[in-house]
């Protein structure tokens, strides 16, 4: 798989932000809140937190009061807009590579194992698709 570790850890960024300012806890949560709390360093967290703002999916505030916060509603966010925010069009799988054997086989081979990668990356993606944060938010709350 190619797909970075930082995707799953804006998953628990996005969750925990959603699930503590849904609850009341905060207007905004600030970044070294997040990293301490979830076991993400700092550095990390902020990039995660630079992706997702620059996708539209969290907002920033400066100050004393500052921090983070969901943009737009957990229902309106899917799993989906957090992983292109995240993977920004990065491909699952390498297939960029060139066959020395040449030949009806190896171009069929080829060809077929493409369309199975292919078919992989849009079920994950469909997958993702259908999942909201507010989807994630009812699971763990009940």
């Amino acid at each position: 798989m190619g797909y970075s570790s930082a995707f799953s850890q804006s998953l628990f960024v996005t969750l925990f932000v959603a699930d503590k300012v849904a609850k009341g806890l905060y207007e905004f949560i600030s970044t070294q809140q997040i990293a301490e709390t979830l076991n993400i360093p700092p550095s990390t967290t902020g990039m995660i937190l630079r992706q997702l703002n620059r996708a539209g999916l969290i907002e920033t505030r400066e100050g004393a009061s500052g921090g983070v916060r969901l943009a737009r509603s957990p229902e309106e966010i899917t799993i989906l807009d957090i992983f292109a925010a995240m993977e920004q069009e990065r491909p699952l799988f390498q297939t960029n590579f060139q066959l020395k054997a040449a030949g009806e086989t190896p171009s069929k081979a080829q060809a077929a194992i493409l369309a199975v990668l292919e078919n992989a990356r849009d079920a994950l993606r469909e997958s993702f698709r259908g999942v909201t944060v507010r989807d994630l938010m009812d699971t763990i709350n009940s």
